[in-house]
């Protein structure tokens, strides 16, 4: 292999990993701004009793939203932080289930900005 062969292999192997940073950041800033938009969203609709009836409002003020990004997984999530919150959402079949159904309505977008990321 000659030196300028060398200088070439170099050149694409920092680019293409130059590509793929600003792809994975970009990922990450696209799941920081779901996860905003996915907990105003469950806040919004769950102040006016959507899925279930505030009788403390605790349950309702401890969702949280977070991101999770590792070496090879970028994504992100909104949980409760009570012990009824899986009660909350598993009892009566799902009938009071909110973060999955909440979180999977903006599905369809993410998807879509994704692709606009990875096209």
């Amino acid at each position: 292999m000659t030196a300028d062969t060398h200088d070439s292999v170099a050149t694409v192997k920092s680019n293409v990993q130059k590509i793929f940073n600003r792809k994975y950041n970009a990922a990450i800033a696209l799941c920081y701004e779901y996860s905003g938009m996915v907990l105003n969203s469950f806040l919004q609709q769950q102040s006016r009793n959507k899925y279930w009836k505030n009788h403390t409002y605790v349950a309702l003020d401890t969702v949280f939203s977070r991101v999770i990004a590792e070496k090879y997984v970028v994504g992100f999530f909104l949980a409760h932080s009570v012990e009824y919150g899986i009660y909350l959402e598993t009892a009566n079949l799902g009938k009071h289930a909110a973060l999955k159904r909440v979180t999977m309505s903006f599905l369809p977008r993410f998807e879509k900005d994704l692709q606009e990321i990875y096209g």
